[in-house]
């Protein structure tokens, strides 16, 4: 089997992924794995694809080259091999949710402390709310780490050391 991960970016619009997925069943293409999303009017998908057996890397660059044309998206893609495929996506067992006043460094405060404990982040979400003069932060990741009552303990630092709130939750086992 031969994969891609395909990356398309732009402005959002209705359709995109109408069209993304128009343009990889015309290819006979399998998305096997992706994810998508939204940010203030800019959208964009990560893609895993199984290319037929039969397609030549030269056909499915020209494909893409031709669906960048017509819906104006910027569209990247790269080869991936058989032990970077095979590889299962790492199942988060704990939700980590920070909020607070705004400012640089959070993002690498709360993550330097995930790192440190051999955590890894599988999704991370954030947002940024105006508020009066001031704007209120909001991130969300879910991770996968072995011991979460220690993390728990380092992240009540960053929390003292941010002026945020941060909480830490384990996802039961059932609701994975």
């Amino acid at each position: 089997m031969r994969y891609l991960l395909i990356t398309v970016s732009g402005a959002d619009r209705p359709g995109i992924v109408r069209d993304v997925a128009a343009a990889m069943t015309h290819l006979d293409i399998n998305i096997e794995d992706s994810s998508m999303t939204a940010l203030r009017g800019e959208f964009t998908i990560m893609m895993i694809v199984r290319l037929p057996q039969s397609m030549g890397i030269s056909t499915i660059k020209a494909a893409l080259a031709e669906l960048e044309q017509q819906t104006g998206l910027a569209i990247q893609s790269r080869p991936l091999e058989a032990d970077q495929v095979a590889q299962p996506t790492a199942e988060p067992n704990c939700v980590v949710t920070v909020s607070g006043g705004d400012r640089p460094g959070i993002v690498q405060a709360v993550t330097e402390a995930i790192a440190a404990q051999n955590g890894s982040v599988v999704d991370l979400s954030t947002s940024t709310i105006p508020r009066d003069e001031d704007h209120y932060y909001m991130m969300a990741l879910e991770i996968t780490i072995d011991d979460i009552a220690r993390l728990k303990q380092r992240l009540q630092q960053v929390a003292a050391q941010l002026d945020v709130d941060i909480e830490v939750i384990g996802m039961e086992e059932e609701l994975i």
